[in-house]
Parts: structure tokens; sequence; C-alpha cells
């Protein structure tokens, strides 16, 4: 039997009623690794952020940003259509997830090495015209390694989540957290900004190996591609959506890497991009929880769409809405509440951003309202909706960036953050709404 078939949380392999048992367990082991993982994340952004101060920090925040928007393109929306098909297909056509899973496989590690040649070709410009800083050309360069493997990665991920494997994803992660925090501290430790990139490239190599360990099985069952008018159709299906979800990666991503050109380019701007980075560092953490269960969730309502089931489609959703909105704003007022002392443990010189953190501490409900509502236009594979959305984000990021960082640097950043994601979310609440009634 292929491996796709013998996941253990096939939602609709069991009863309607145990579908929260299910989910719980997904979510359980989804949490476990998130816990780790984010904790080891932030433990090193933490040690780094004290080792290379501001300056330091906001060039290593600057370089990832700029190979995240290279990646992004590499990427060509291969990890989200490989969770929603793999899902939506591993009950009523294994064979065909192991297709999808196998097409999107193929197509990551090429345009990943067609990225990674084109920003290793175009690193010094973009680092001396672009960055202003030609200094970190080479570092640039070696961070090239980030666009392949993570592409890669992207797709193990995708496969994974949509096999529903998340006690293995959970260990995975913690071994990928536990690699980032020995490799980027001791990178820094040796070659500073230079030698964190070294680290950040080791770290995500050492992902691609052992992710691909865990899908071994998979691949040595599937044998996908033998049915040339199945393939065909799958890549035809997956192109469309891979097509639209890029596309709505790239203005958002673009979005973030304007909003940072923007600030790097104000007196001491590379200074403000540490101080914002780490204060991101702790949205990031107040946005764990969501996170954690995010894959869970889209994995199980792609297979319920998959499946056509609607009215455990509805109460699934509701309970992850309603359980992770409390997940964050919670904390989130615990972190305002903090916001020195948080950013403190970055060094003496963060505490100037306390105003910036408790920006995107309230950001954050916003920013898990997004993604939550969004996940009912991906799993129904509404992706042309999803898009409109993402540009619409965007372009209001962008806007508000260009007029608020001139003016309050890092804290305008955050609240240009702040007002995207509050405006994105409020546009999903009448589709939201609409599907929700229908599914009764």
């Amino acid at each position: 039997m292929n491996a796709v078939a013998k996941s253990g949380l096939v939602v609709s392999a069991v009863p309607g009623h145990s579908v929260a048992r299910h989910f719980a367990v997904g979510a359980f082991w989804a949490l476990v690794g998130a816990v780790v993982s984010r904790g080891l994340t932030l433990a090193s952004s933490v040690l780094a952020g004290r080792l290379l101060g501001t300056i330091g920090f906001g060039e290593v925040g600057m370089i990832q940003s700029t190979q995240g928007l290279f990646g992004i393109v590499a990427g060509a929306g291969l990890g989200l259509a490989t969770t929603k098909f793999v899902a939506q297909f591993r009950t009523i056509d294994p064979a065909k997830a192991g297709r999808c899973f196998t097409l999107a496989a193929v197509i990551a590690l090429i345009s990943g090495t067609l990225m990674t040649l084109g920003l290793l070709v175009f690193s010094g410009h973009i680092a001396s015209r672009v960055l202003s800083a030609p200094h970190l050309t080479l570092a640039l360069q070696v961070a090239t390694g980030l666009v392949l493997f993570g592409t890669i990665n992207g797709v193990q991920i995708g496969a994974l989540i949509g096999l529903g494997a998340f006690r293995a994803l959970a260990v995975l992660n913690g071994i990928r957290g536990l690699c980032l925090c020995v490799f980027l501290v001791a990178g820094i430790e040796l070659g500073g900004v230079l030698g964190g990139v070294i680290g950040l490239v080791c770290t995500e190599a050492t992902a691609v190996l052992t992710y691909q360990v865990a899908l071994r099985p998979l691949l040595s069952t599937a044998g996908p591609l033998r049915d040339r008018r199945a393939a065909w159709s799958e890549l035809t299906m997956m192109g469309r959506f891979s097509l639209l979800s890029v596309a709505g990666a790239i203005c958002t991503t673009a979005a973030m890497w304007f909003a940072n050109l923007v600030l790097v380019a104000q007196p001491d701007g590379y200074a403000s991009l540490g101080v914002f980075n780490a204060a991101e560092r702790w949205r990031q953490m107040l946005l764990f929880l969501p996170a954690s269960f995010s894959p869970v969730i889209l994995a199980a309502l792609s297979n319920l769409h998959g499946t056509n089931d609607p009215r455990t489609y509805r109460r699934l959703f509701g309970l992850n809405l309603a359980v992770s909105v409390a997940a964050v704003v919670v904390p989130s007022i615990a972190v305002i509440l903090c916001a020195s002392p948080a950013m403190g443990l970055f060094g003496e010189q963060y505490r100037a951003g306390r105003t910036t953190l408790v920006i995107l501490s309230a950001s954050s409900v916003a920013v898990v309202l997004n993604n939550l509502l969004g996940q009912i236009l991906v799993s129904r594979g509404d992706i042309m909706k999803r898009f409109v959305l993402d540009a619409l984000l965007a372009a209001v990021l962008a806007i508000a960036s260009w007029q608020l960082i001139p003016i309050s640097r890092d804290q305008g950043m955050a609240l240009g953050s702040l007002i995207a994601f509050a405006l994105t979310s409020a546009a999903l609440v009448p589709t939201t709404v609409s599907f929700m009634r229908q599914a009764r």
C-alpha cells in the first residue's frame, strides 16, 4: 500500500465524533514541535542579538529578508500546494497524492537551483546598489544556500503535514531548532555576520537531510510518475494553485522587503532594523501556538473538503478559531506589559524598541485572523481570492511603510504591519461568515 494511505491521522477514515480526538493528537505533537523549535529559535536570536549588536543583527535580518524574497520565487508555492493536495487525496486517491508530492519535489529542486544561481550572480549588485552595504556581498553569496535548501525543505514539510505525520515533524523541528542554536551562535563567535550566515545555511542543509530520511518510506513506495497522462493532470492542477499561491507570497514578501529597504535607508537604519527584528522575534513567539495548529487544521480541512464533509469541516474550523484567538490574546497582553524587560534580553541598546514590541504584539491577533480565515479559501482551492487579499495586504503594507518609517523608524514599520493585517482580516470576515452559514 502507498505510504500516503498509511498515515495515522486520516480524518475521513474515522467516525465524525472522532475528528476532535484526531485533531487533538495532531495539535499536541505540532505544539510540542513548535514549543521546542520556537524556544530554541528565540534563544539563538537572543544570543545572536547580544553578540552582534543592533547593527550586525540588522544586517543578518536584511540578508535573510533578501534571500527570503528569492526563496519565495523559487518555492513557487509548492510547500502549500503539497500540503493541500497530499491531504486532499491521501484517502480517496493515494497514488494521486504520491504523484503530487514527487512532482513538487522535482520542481523544487530545479527552481531552487536556478534561483540560487541567479542570486549568486547578482549578489554583488544587490549588496552595493540595493542594500547600500557592499561589505555584505560575500555573506549574501553564502546565503544563496538558504534559497536552495529552503525550497526543498518547504516541499518536504508540506508532504509531512499533508500526511498528518505531526509526531515525526515535532522531532524534526526539535532537531532543526537545536542545530540553529548551535550553528548560528558558533558561527557568530567565529566569524561575525558572515559566520552567522554560514550557521544558518548549515542548519538548512541539515534539515533537508533529516527530513529526507523521514520521507524515505513515501519515496520508496510511491512510484507515482509512471502514468504520464495522470502526472500531466496533477501538474496542471498543482501549477494553477502554485502560481497563484506564489504570486500572493511574492507580493507580501516583496512588501516586507521594501519596508526593510525603506528602514535601512534612514539614518542608523540597520540599527533600527536590528531593533525591529528583536521585537519581531517576540511576535513570532506569540504566534507559535496558532502557527503550530495551522498545519494540522489545513491538512484536516483539505481532507474534509476532499471527502465532502461540510458539517465536520465547520465544527473543526470553529474549534480552531476559538482556541487560536484565545491562545494569542493572553500572552500578547503579558508581553505588552513586560515590553521593556523583554527587549532588554537582547541587550540594553534594544530597550528603546519597547514601543515597537507593543505595536507588534497588538498586531498578533490580526495576523492570526488573517491566517485562519484564509485557510477556508486555501483548503477549498479558492486560491484566486486568497491572492487578491494577499495583494491587498502587500499594497497597504508598502504604502504605510513608505509613509510611516521616515517619521517613526522601527515603530512606523510595526504600525504599518498592524494596519495591513487588520485591514486584510476585516476583508476576510464576509467570506468566512457566508461559508459557515452554508455549511450548517
